[in-house]
């Protein structure tokens, strides 16, 4: 399947450290290259984190997020998509060009 820029999908997100991982959601900001990798920003529930950009129902196309939902434009990351479970909702333009902003006006701190 070929994923875009503003589908979030399902992945088994790596911590950190690399040696655990979790299911959860993240949104991809780079379209797959000829190599199959995507650019993500995590998403996230916690409210307490730095660096969020809350995503209103609004935001979504077509789709409800059940909880109250961040993407974390401070945790920026390659994947391959290989490794996508599915895909779960796609954002509107509006809310990229939004949140193109505040990453980018971040990305150089």
């Amino acid at each position: 399947m070929n994923y875009r820029v503003g589908d979030i999908v399902l992945v088994k997100f790596p911590f950190t450290n690399l040696k655990k991982a979790k299911k959860r959601p993240v949104l991809i900001i780079r379209s797959q290259n000829e190599l199959g990798d995507i650019v993500c920003l995590q998403i996230t529930t916690n409210k307490e984190q730095t660096n969020l950009f809350k995503i209103q129902p609004s935001h979504l196309c077509h789709s409800v997020f059940a909880f109250t939902s961040y993407v974390k434009y401070d945790k920026c990351f390659t994947l391959s998509y290989e490794i996508i479970d599915k895909k779960i909702a796609t954002i509107t333009d509006d809310f990229l060009k939004e949140l193109q902003n505040n990453f980018c006006s971040t990305l150089f701190c």
